[in-house]
């Protein structure tokens, strides 16, 4: 039988109900706002904390020690990346070598047959080998990977490693894994990169740029002679060594100083992938070219080179 001590009861259970449900809602909405916050502040901080090279370090390019710099080009580039880079770099007193990963620029060796991470950047460790001193390692979006993997095999000869608008792999990862899981899907779902398979059907054996794209993504804001440029020489990029684990330990790799440089209108790596690229894997600072597209050495070739200078100094 219902009472009206039941039926209060009852209803008072129901409001009660009702009030933990709304009370757990409610805290479940302050923790998604709260992470949305820290996502938002970390964003806004990888942008607003960089290190300002005109405040930092000396206006005067002239006045740096003389330093080896080795550039390692990214996907679908080469030694011809950093032509304009070498030639500042040579007419202001540093030494500046650019090489081609095997199978690119004027290496003869075929994309789809290059294996693994040591075949791939045997030409990076030669050239720092050919060095008798310490050298800068400068690493472009791929190539933040095989610096990464250089500063593992020769920590002793590497003073710094600089990558720009690159991964930076952290233990355990490889040169596509050390991007945002993201990053790669969108640049083959927009149409900009295509993966070959020239070795069978079961896996992909290397990764072709869109040439008549590259104005769009790779080289948004650059020259459109460097973008004409670009089309005719640019090549496949092998995908197995991309996808081998990289050996990274603490006591070699972790030893290496390290730094970033985010371009801010990238529309290759775009900003939001490199500050997640930063988050996990804190470089010791953070520079920032807030107009930079992923060619920065040939869109800001003079800004570029002051940014270099200045983490040479430090």
């Amino acid at each position: 039988m219902f009472t009206v001590k039941s039926g209060i009861c009852q209803v008072g259970a129901g409001l009660k109900l009702r009030s933990e449900m709304a009370r757990t809602q409610f805290v479940r909405s302050r923790w998604a706002l709260a992470v949305l916050a820290l996502t938002v502040c970390f964003q806004m901080s990888a942008a607003m904390n960089c290190s300002d090279a005109a405040t930092l370090c000396s206006s005067d390019v002239s006045s740096y020690s003389p330093q080896h710099f080795i550039f390692v080009h990214g996907m679908g580039g080469g030694a011809w990346f950093w032509y304009e880079i070498q030639t500042l770099m040579e007419h202001f007193n540093q030494s500046a070598t650019a090489v081609d990963l095997t199978s690119h620029g004027i290496n003869k060796a075929i994309a789809d047959n290059v294996i693994t991470v040591a075949e791939y950047t045997q030409p990076l460790i030669d050239a720092i080998n050919n060095v008798s001193g310490k050298v800068i390692l400068v690493g472009h979006s791929l190539g933040g990977g095989s610096i990464a993997y250089a500063s593992e095999l020769c920590p002793n000869k590497v003073a710094k490693a600089i990558y720009l608008s690159s991964c930076m792999p952290t233990y355990n990862q490889s040169m596509f894994s050390a991007f945002p899981a993201n990053t790669f899907p969108n640049l083959l779902n927009a149409g900009y990169v295509t993966f070959n398979y020239r070795n069978g059907p079961s896996n992909p054996s290397s990764a072709s740029l869109n040439k008549a794209k590259l104005n769009e993504f790779y080289m948004s804001g650059t020259p459109t002679r460097y973008v004409n440029l670009g089309r005719e020489v640019m090549t496949d990029t092998p995908f197995t060594p991309g996808t081998e684990t990289l050996p990274l330990t603490p006591a070699k790799y972790g030893t290496v100083r390290r730094f970033y440089i985010r371009t801010g209108k990238d529309k290759g790596v775009p900003p939001s992938d490199q500050d997640e690229i930063i988050a996990n894997n804190p470089p010791e600072k953070l520079f920032c070219m807030p107009n930079g597209d992923h060619t920065v050495f040939f869109s800001a070739p003079i800004e570029l080179f002051k940014n270099l200078l200045c983490i040479s100094s430090l």
